[in-house]
């Protein structure tokens, strides 16, 4: 028996000796002078600094899992980024597979895996009424073609009853077309995007002023641009 329990109580020491080497690591790494000012930036609020805090210390090291943890976390509830969260927390969990707070980064990965799937649920519906909006306008070229190509009326005078629908029909028509085509666009960033690509794929130029004007509440600069953001897309 006493041969039986000696194998069993070293595997046992091992266990508890990599629990103990994991917890010391993340201790360590929450002293680093980088994790530490980003997370005073998270107490007062200031995100963008907090976020630039933790990417640098990234990529000073690029195996501290610390830093992946507190991205995931904004990303998450404070600056919401689903595609980027749900990226982080899964590196985190590469680098600390035997973390103790595995079990509840694996919950938050499914909650933000729900929150995305909403957000796609939701631009959907924005994508069918883009189809709409074009379904009309080509309805509205149709039939101003349509009425272009009718015969012109004869010299005889025009009555009363003839000039009123004839009036009806040209003031109609434009105003329905000219409120559909005031509808902007919406386009959501996928990875590899910027404002001139975006450009490009609307407007077949790399002007994109009037797409960084439109989304100026949502951005601080041309690059300030995050995967799964919605963009505003003026018409040209």
């Amino acid at each position: 028996m006493r041969f039986i329990y000696l194998p069993l109580c070293i595997a046992l020491l091992a266990l508890c000796g990599c629990g103990k080497d994991a917890q010391s690591t993340e201790a360590k790494e929450e002293r680093n002078p980088l994790i530490k000012q980003g997370q005073t930036y998270m107490e007062i609020k200031d995100y963008d600094k907090a976020e630039a805090a933790f990417k640098q210390a990234i990529e000073n090291n690029p195996r501290m899992a610390r830093p992946y943890l507190d991205l995931a976390t904004i990303y998450h509830q404070y600056q919401p980024d689903y595609v980027s969260s749900i990226f982080y927390y899964k590196r985190y969990l590469e680098l600390r597979p035997d973390s103790e707070k595995a079990e509840f980064i694996q919950e938050q990965v499914q909650k933000v895996q729900i929150a995305l799937a909403n957000v796609i649920l939701t631009q959907s519906g924005a994508v069918q009424a883009i189809k709409e909006r074009d379904q009309l306008r080509q309805e509205n070229a149709e039939l101003k073609r349509q009425l272009a190509a009718k015969p012109k009326a004869t010299t005889r005078p025009k009555t009363a009853t003839q000039i009123i629908p004839e009036k009806s029909v040209t003031e109609t028509i434009p105003k329905s077309a000219t409120s559909t085509q005031a509808t902007p666009q919406s386009y959501t960033v996928v990875s590899g995007d910027n404002l001139t690509r975006i450009a490009n794929k609307f407007y077949g130029t790399d002007d994109y002023e009037a797409i960084y004007q439109a989304n100026r509440d949502h951005m601080k600069s041309p690059g300030d641009l995050r995967v799964g953001q919605t963009l505003i897309i003026p018409n040209p």
